[in-house]
């Protein structure tokens, strides 16, 4: 352990935030994990970026946070009921503070493969040698046809050229013999070329068909989206392929800098797919969980949960991702039914019921949205109905000293401000959890969707809520 630490103090902040009537304090987690490696933050950075991926938390903030002088006794598992890529994990088992094992939940299969390589250290030896393997295979003549996943309008995503080389190339992978951890490398390394070579505007997340045209205003942005069309009728599959091998090899091989990590004593486990009714599963190839391997996940089992919870109605990460994730063996209707149980979706069952929470400031943002729209009345509704769900998981399989650490960021529903971090502390208030302080970070990232819908409005501020599980 590190004898630097993040020098608030709990205890402080307590007093000062209840001195200002719960009003969030400002915090400056940049400077603050500059300030504790001596403005050296780079350490582990570009082992994130593995991927491309929408909304990720800023990494700033689980450092910091796993860096505070209250939580070092706090030395048992990690949690991250809504892991994403696993952001929260990588610095759970980097921290220069402390390390920590930790676990992860994650609705999204494509953010779990994400989340199980980039927190799996790698021999890069072995990485090309694997990587010549399939570069060989690449070039088998055998039919591939049966490697090239059916799915509604694929042709105009894909050219005949696009779709017989991306299938050249998944049979090659598939092929490959070897163990399952450097198959999912380049499981990623081939997801990350997918949109690279698709006829999908490259400007907006969720796919949306191109068109050049739209961009006239901007002649330079218009001619690189017109070329961008050209290469798709015949793109360079392989050399994009092997481009995310070496760029995620690199990347990787910072992992092996960290003892722990590198000899097994610390790691990170995705573990189940519910933030609502948390389990342990093995995951298989692909982020596939495996749900004949299930085992209950033990009550006050985890010392501190650190969780990125999503935001209503705001991202569509299944949608974003749907592409991927055909092309990864995941069908429509299991891409659908991702979905349909992703917290904050907004695929709801229309002819649903919508019954007081018994939580005030919940109740009244409903009641609001009800009054304008019951269809958006329903999904916020059911985002807070599941997200208390979460909660009371979270309240059972925390340690009886443990925190939960909540960052959340600010919302609007139907052009109204929602401090959705206000009512999540509520909720977590009612289940037992004692409130100790919420700080406030501005976003400096815009990996978010800025432009959700026609009132969802532009996410500015991240809100860290820490609560402790009453004794």
């Amino acid at each position: 352990m590190s004898g630097k630490t993040i020098k608030f103090r709990l205890e402080q902040l307590n007093k000062e935030y209840n001195k200002r009537g719960k009003k969030p304090i400002v915090f400056d987690f940049k400077s603050a994990s500059s300030n504790l490696l001596e403005g050296d933050r780079n350490y582990n950075q570009h082992i994130h970026y593995i991927h491309y991926y929408p909304g990720r938390i800023f990494p700033y903030i689980p450092f910091c946070l796993l860096s505070i002088r209250d939580f070092m006794h706090l030395d048992g598992y990690l949690l991250d009921p809504f892991a994403g890529t696993g952001t929260i994990l990588l610095e759970a088992i980097t921290n220069p503070v402390l390390k920590r094992n930790s676990l992860g939940v994650e609705i999204n299969p494509l953010a779990r493969l994400i989340s199980k390589v980039k927190t799996t250290p790698f021999n890069t030896e072995k990485i090309s040698q694997y990587a010549d393997e399939i570069i060989t295979l690449n070039k088998d003549k055998k039919d591939v046809s049966n490697y090239i996943p059916e799915f509604r309008n694929r042709k105009i995503w894909f050219s005949n050229n696009g779709l017989k080389k991306l299938g050249r190339l998944k049979y090659a992978i598939d092929t490959l013999e070897v163990d399952t951890n450097y198959k999912d490398f380049f499981w990623v390394c081939f997801s990350s070329t997918i949109r690279k070579v698709a006829k999908a505007d490259p400007y907006i997340p969720p796919p949306v068909v191109l068109k050049p045209e739209k961009y006239k205003n901007n002649p330079n942005k218009c001619q690189y989206l017109k070329q961008h069309l050209k290469n798709a009728e015949n793109p360079n599959v392989l050399g994009l392929f092997k481009e995310a091998v070496d760029n995620n090899k690199k990347k990787l091989d910072l992992l092996n800098k960290f003892n722990e990590a590198k000899e097994g004593i610390v790691g990170a486990e995705i573990i189940w797919d519910d933030a609502r009714r948390i389990k342990k599963a093995y995951m298989g190839e692909c982020g596939r969980i495996d749900k004949n391997s299930i085992t209950d996940l033990p009550s006050n089992s985890v010392d501190i949960i650190l969780t990125s919870p999503p935001y209503i109605t705001a991202q569509k990460y299944i949608r974003t991702n749907k592409l991927e994730l055909f092309w990864l063996g995941y069908t429509e209707k299991e891409v659908n039914d991702f979905e349909k149980a992703s917290i904050g979706t907004e695929r709801v069952q229309k002819d649903s019921e919508i019954s007081p929470l018994s939580i005030v400031s919940i109740d009244s943002t409903v009641d609001y949205a009800l009054s304008i729209s019951f269809e958006r009345a329903l999904m916020v509704y059911k985002y807070f109905m599941d997200m208390i769900q979460s909660l009371k998981e979270m309240y059972h399989l925390l340690n009886r000293e443990g925190y939960l650490i909540l960052v959340v960021g600010d919302n609007r529903v139907l052009g109204k401000k929602v401090n959705t971090y206000r009512l999540l502390a509520d909720a977590a208030a009612q289940i037992g959890f004692i409130e100790i302080v919420t700080l406030k970070d501005t976003i400096r990232s815009r990996s978010m969707m800025t432009k959700r819908n026609s009132t969802g409005g532009l996410i500015k501020n991240e809100y860290i809520v820490i609560l402790k599980k009453r004794v």
